[in-house]
Protein backbone atom coordinates (compact mmCIF):
# COMPACT_ATOMS: atom_id res chain seq x y z
CA UNK A 1 0.00 0.00 0.00
CA UNK A 2 1.03 3.18 -0.73
CA UNK A 3 2.19 6.18 1.55
CA UNK A 4 -1.06 8.59 3.06
CA UNK A 5 2.09 10.71 1.61
CA UNK A 6 1.05 10.04 -2.01
CA UNK A 7 -2.63 10.17 -1.41
CA UNK A 8 -2.40 13.70 0.34
CA UNK A 9 -0.54 15.13 -2.99
CA UNK A 10 -3.41 14.62 -5.11
CA UNK A 11 -5.70 17.36 -6.04
CA UNK A 12 -9.18 17.50 -4.41
CA UNK A 13 -10.76 20.52 -6.30
CA UNK A 14 -11.86 21.38 -9.76
CA UNK A 15 -11.99 18.73 -12.51
CA UNK A 16 -9.29 16.69 -11.47
CA UNK A 17 -10.70 16.23 -7.98
CA UNK A 18 -14.00 15.24 -9.38
CA UNK A 19 -12.36 12.45 -11.09
CA UNK A 20 -10.25 11.63 -8.32
CA UNK A 21 -13.46 11.28 -5.77
CA UNK A 22 -15.17 9.05 -8.30
CA UNK A 23 -11.98 7.01 -9.10
CA UNK A 24 -12.20 6.53 -5.12
CA UNK A 25 -15.30 5.32 -5.23
CA UNK A 26 -14.42 2.68 -7.42
CA UNK A 27 -10.82 1.39 -7.38
CA UNK A 28 -8.48 0.60 -4.25
CA UNK A 29 -5.89 2.46 -3.26
CA UNK A 30 -2.85 1.08 -5.07
CA UNK A 31 -4.78 1.11 -8.39
CA UNK A 32 -5.97 4.81 -8.00
CA UNK A 33 -2.36 6.33 -7.23
CA UNK A 34 -1.28 4.45 -10.22
CA UNK A 35 -4.06 6.28 -12.23
CA UNK A 36 -3.01 9.78 -10.42
CA UNK A 37 0.35 9.68 -10.92
CA UNK A 38 2.07 13.00 -11.42
CA UNK A 39 -1.37 14.88 -10.65
CA UNK A 40 0.12 16.67 -7.44
CA UNK A 41 1.73 19.82 -9.84
CA UNK A 42 -1.44 19.71 -11.98
CA UNK A 43 -2.79 23.28 -10.72
CA UNK A 44 0.49 24.66 -12.00
CA UNK A 45 0.59 23.10 -15.69
CA UNK A 46 0.09 24.79 -18.39
CA UNK A 47 -3.24 23.51 -20.82
CA UNK A 48 -0.67 21.84 -23.05
CA UNK A 49 0.80 19.91 -20.36
CA UNK A 50 -3.06 19.71 -18.57
CA UNK A 51 -3.97 17.87 -22.03
CA UNK A 52 -0.81 15.56 -21.95
CA UNK A 53 -1.55 14.39 -17.99
CA UNK A 54 -5.29 13.52 -18.94
CA UNK A 55 -3.78 11.70 -22.08
CA UNK A 56 -1.62 9.97 -20.09
CA UNK A 57 -4.36 9.47 -17.18
CA UNK A 58 -7.04 8.16 -19.39
CA UNK A 59 -4.84 5.73 -20.72
CA UNK A 60 -3.49 4.02 -17.42
CA UNK A 61 -7.71 4.44 -16.09
CA UNK A 62 -8.15 1.95 -19.41
CA UNK A 63 -5.39 0.06 -19.18
CA UNK A 64 -6.02 -1.23 -15.09
CA UNK A 65 -9.80 -1.27 -15.57
CA UNK A 66 -10.50 -2.25 -18.61
CA UNK A 67 -12.25 0.36 -21.49
CA UNK A 68 -15.74 -0.84 -20.09
CA UNK A 69 -15.18 0.46 -16.62
CA UNK A 70 -13.46 3.21 -18.09
CA UNK A 71 -16.10 4.52 -20.05
CA UNK A 72 -18.07 4.35 -16.99
CA UNK A 73 -15.97 6.44 -14.90
CA UNK A 74 -15.35 9.13 -17.60
CA UNK A 75 -19.04 9.40 -18.15
CA UNK A 76 -19.90 9.83 -14.59
CA UNK A 77 -17.51 12.93 -14.81
CA UNK A 78 -19.34 14.03 -17.84
CA UNK A 79 -22.69 13.57 -15.49
CA UNK A 80 -21.43 15.89 -13.29
CA UNK A 81 -20.12 18.53 -15.90
CA UNK A 82 -23.30 19.23 -17.15
CA UNK A 83 -24.59 20.32 -13.83
CA UNK A 84 -27.68 22.09 -12.98
CA UNK A 85 -27.51 25.06 -14.73
CA UNK A 86 -26.61 23.52 -17.57
CA UNK A 87 -30.05 21.18 -17.60
CA UNK A 88 -32.24 23.79 -16.98
CA UNK A 89 -30.50 26.16 -19.24
CA UNK A 90 -31.25 22.92 -21.84
CA UNK A 91 -35.01 23.21 -20.74
CA UNK A 92 -35.18 26.97 -20.54
CA UNK A 93 -34.27 27.03 -24.45
CA UNK A 94 -36.02 24.42 -25.32
CA UNK A 95 -39.21 26.05 -23.47
CA UNK A 96 -38.46 29.26 -25.14
CA UNK A 97 -38.29 27.51 -28.95
CA UNK A 98 -41.24 26.85 -30.89
CA UNK A 99 -39.72 23.81 -32.81
CA UNK A 100 -36.74 21.33 -31.82
CA UNK A 101 -34.63 23.26 -35.08
CA UNK A 102 -35.20 26.40 -33.68
CA UNK A 103 -33.96 24.57 -30.09
CA UNK A 104 -31.13 23.76 -32.26
CA UNK A 105 -30.89 26.76 -33.88
CA UNK A 106 -30.67 28.41 -30.58
CA UNK A 107 -28.18 26.30 -28.76
CA UNK A 108 -25.73 26.78 -32.18
CA UNK A 109 -25.22 30.28 -31.62
CA UNK A 110 -26.01 30.15 -27.59
CA UNK A 111 -22.64 31.31 -26.15
CA UNK A 112 -20.70 30.08 -28.89
CA UNK A 113 -18.92 32.01 -32.35
CA UNK A 114 -20.80 31.58 -35.41
CA UNK A 115 -19.37 28.21 -36.96
CA UNK A 116 -17.90 26.67 -34.11
CA UNK A 117 -21.16 24.80 -33.25
CA UNK A 118 -23.56 23.34 -35.11
CA UNK A 119 -26.45 21.56 -35.01
CA UNK A 120 -28.50 19.77 -37.40
CA UNK A 121 -31.84 17.37 -37.62
CA UNK A 122 -31.64 14.67 -39.80
CA UNK A 123 -35.05 12.95 -38.63
CA UNK A 124 -37.64 12.93 -37.01
CA UNK A 125 -35.65 11.56 -33.94
CA UNK A 126 -31.39 12.07 -34.39
CA UNK A 127 -29.72 14.82 -34.14
CA UNK A 128 -25.89 15.19 -35.33
CA UNK A 129 -24.07 17.91 -33.23
CA UNK A 130 -20.58 18.80 -34.85
CA UNK A 131 -18.07 21.24 -33.19
CA UNK A 132 -15.54 22.67 -35.07
CA UNK A 133 -13.03 22.61 -31.99
CA UNK A 134 -12.76 20.92 -28.87
CA UNK A 135 -14.66 22.76 -25.84
CA UNK A 136 -13.24 20.81 -22.80
CA UNK A 137 -10.89 23.29 -21.07
CA UNK A 138 -9.11 20.41 -19.81
CA UNK A 139 -7.88 18.96 -23.29
CA UNK A 140 -8.48 21.36 -26.31
CA UNK A 141 -4.53 22.85 -26.01
CA UNK A 142 -3.34 18.71 -26.37
CA UNK A 143 -0.64 18.75 -29.11
CA UNK A 144 -1.22 14.82 -28.93
CA UNK A 145 -3.56 12.76 -30.24
CA UNK A 146 -5.26 10.27 -27.81
CA UNK A 147 -4.86 6.85 -28.50
CA UNK A 148 -8.29 5.88 -27.31
CA UNK A 149 -11.83 7.70 -27.12
CA UNK A 150 -12.27 7.06 -23.72
CA UNK A 151 -11.57 10.56 -22.54
CA UNK A 152 -14.63 11.62 -24.92
CA UNK A 153 -17.18 9.69 -22.98
CA UNK A 154 -17.34 12.74 -20.87
CA UNK A 155 -18.54 14.45 -24.33
CA UNK A 156 -21.25 12.07 -24.56
CA UNK A 157 -22.65 11.80 -21.16
CA UNK A 158 -22.67 15.70 -20.87
CA UNK A 159 -24.47 15.62 -24.30
CA UNK A 160 -26.85 12.88 -22.97
CA UNK A 161 -27.17 15.12 -19.76
CA UNK A 162 -28.43 18.37 -21.69
CA UNK A 163 -30.82 16.93 -24.33
CA UNK A 164 -32.34 14.91 -21.79
CA UNK A 165 -33.15 17.62 -19.95
CA UNK A 166 -34.55 19.93 -23.12
CA UNK A 167 -36.55 17.03 -24.47
CA UNK A 168 -37.76 15.37 -20.89
CA UNK A 169 -37.11 12.17 -22.26
CA UNK A 170 -34.25 9.50 -22.45
CA UNK A 171 -31.89 10.08 -25.68
CA UNK A 172 -28.64 8.04 -26.58
CA UNK A 173 -25.34 9.58 -27.43
CA UNK A 174 -22.98 8.10 -30.01
CA UNK A 175 -19.01 9.80 -30.64
CA UNK A 176 -18.91 9.65 -34.06
CA UNK A 177 -15.18 11.32 -34.34
CA UNK A 178 -13.39 14.10 -32.10
CA UNK A 179 -10.47 16.64 -32.61
CA UNK A 180 -8.28 14.55 -30.09
CA UNK A 181 -8.56 11.22 -32.07
CA UNK A 182 -7.52 13.23 -35.10
CA UNK A 183 -11.21 13.90 -36.43
CA UNK A 184 -11.58 17.21 -38.35
CA UNK A 185 -14.22 18.03 -35.84
CA UNK A 186 -16.18 16.78 -33.13
CA UNK A 187 -19.17 14.58 -33.95
CA UNK A 188 -22.11 13.08 -31.84
CA UNK A 189 -25.34 11.50 -32.99
CA UNK A 190 -28.08 12.15 -30.73
CA UNK A 191 -31.14 10.35 -30.79
CA UNK A 192 -34.36 9.84 -28.94
CA UNK A 193 -37.69 7.65 -29.35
Amino acid sequence: MKSTDDLNKIPKTGRIGRFAKILTSKIDTDIFIRIMQDSSEYGKYKPDKKAHWWRNAVERLENELGKKEATEVMRICGSKCCGQGQRKKAKRLMNESSSIEEFLEKLSKYGVKDGELEYILTDDNTIIGKYNKCFCGQVKKSTELFKNKTYCQCSVEFNKQFFESAFEKPVEVELKQSIINGGDYCEFEIKWV
